[in-house]
């Protein structure tokens, strides 16, 4: 799975065009930043679900919600709004996009990196995201998959600020990390690589 994000650019829409093939759009779905349980990882949910046999009860059951951006005001300079008209990121929807492309048998995501390896071919870079770090007793957090998201994200359709799920930029802890080579509150970059 690739969450293909901030494609609208015409010389990477022209790019994907030639190699990359997008199969849907749709949103970031993931478990409740105040519930236990459910998921850990983020979902490209497609626009318009199919389902089978459902009651639409609220019993014992896992859930899933939308996600939406948490840009501390100190990120926001990182991350461009050139996709989203200029409306800030914060607390807006997240949208994704399932890919794949064609002729190329292999998919990375390489968090700390600006460049793919020689013989592999850029996608994407931006920055790697995950639920924010924090935790207290009102607001327990779980652990959520890291995401590349691209550098100039989009913002998707449905409501704001709902706190049920989020992404924030990921900024390096360097207790057990060597400091010298990542210091400490410095943001990951990240790169899509294909070959």
């Amino acid at each position: 799975m690739c969450f293909c994000t901030g494609l609208q650019l015409p010389e990477i829409n022209q790019r994907v065009n030639e190699v990359m093939k997008m199969q849907r759009a749709g949103h970031v779905g993931t478990h409740k930043q105040l519930f236990g349980g459910g998921g850990s990882n983020y979902l490209c949910l497609p626009e318009s679900p199919e389902w089978r046999s459902f009651v639409g009860a609220f019993g014992a059951s896992a859930k899933i919600f939308g996600t939406e951006y948490l840009i501390d005001v100190a990120h926001t300079p990182l991350l461009s709004t050139a996709n989203t008209g200029g409306v800030p990121l914060n607390r807006k929807p997240v949208p994704c996009s399932l890919c794949y492309v064609p002729r190329r048998s292999a998919t990375a995501m390489m968090p700390g990196r600006t460049t793919c390896p020689a013989g592999w071919t850029l996608e994407y870079g931006g920055y790697l995201m995950a639920d924010v770090s924090y935790d207290d007793i009102l607001h327990p957090r779980h652990a959520t998959t890291y995401i590349c998201v691209d550098e100039a994200p989009e913002i998707g359709a449905g409501l704001t600020a709902r706190s049920e799920s989020t992404l924030a930029v990921v900024e390096v802890d360097c207790d057990t990390l060597p400091c010298s080579t990542y210091p400490q509150g410095r943001e990951l970059a990240c790169v899509v690589c294909t070959k």
